[in-house]
């Protein structure tokens, strides 16, 4: 089926983008093909009406962990307990995939139709990005690391990330990675923003490594 959406306002992503209205996004196979003035002759094609909103290009997040919705916490938390907890039975497994499926859902509905993964639980972002490939899930397109690489005290070491002591510890998840399939390689050898001990101040990894 064609598609061609009309009486919305445009935004197209240029660099001076204005809005733009008067005019038909024509939809073939899935992909735009064209666009043209609302007196163009649109025979064949299924006309939907957008009532006067915003049609823009989907949004890409480059920097997401499925793991969290992303909410603020009004105080720090011991994440690699919380995850080991999670991984720990099929149940809270399937509990927390559920979950993980559910925010990449609302990635979607918010504009987002492409995400690039930084670090996750076990294999849950290949592994919903295939789903999605499939068609057997709804949800954007996902650039998959699964779990980071951290060092002993690093950044989210222990919960998205495993604690690398040594090189031959390091291949070894970048081995396990390549088995996985991710699309990149997430290195997390630094303290991070969740680590930080004061407003304003990066956080620095727990102990020398």
């Amino acid at each position: 089926m064609n598609y061609v959406f009309t009486n919305g306002k445009l935004l197209d992503g240029n660099r001076d983008m204005q809005v733009q209205t008067g005019l038909c996004i024509l939809v073939k196979d899935g992909l735009i093909s064209d666009i043209v003035p609302d007196t163009a002759d649109v025979t064949g094609y299924r006309r939907v009406d957008l009532h006067g909103h915003y049609i823009l290009p989907g949004l890409i997040n480059m920097h997401v962990h499925l793991a969290g919705n992303g909410k603020p916490q009004k105080k720090q938390r011991d994440n690699e307990k919380l995850v080991k907890r999670i991984m720990s039975t099929r149940l809270t497994r399937t509990i927390a995939y559920k979950m993980v499926c559910g925010f990449a859902n609302d990635e979607l509905l918010g504009g987002v139709t492409t995400i690039r993964t930084v670090g996750g639980l076990g294999d849950f972002d290949t592994r919903l990005r295939d789903e999605i490939t499939a068609g057997s899930r709804v949800g954007p397109r996902i650039l998959a690391s699964n779990q980071g690489i951290s060092v002993p005290g690093g950044h989210m070491a222990g919960s998205v990330a495993v604690a690398a002591a040594n090189i031959p510890e390091a291949l070894a998840q970048l081995e396990k990675a390549r088995s996985e399939k991710v699309d990149l390689i997430k290195l997390m050898i630094t303290g991070g923003v969740l680590d930080a001990k004061e407003k304003g101040v990066p956080g620095s990894a727990l102990r020398p490594v």
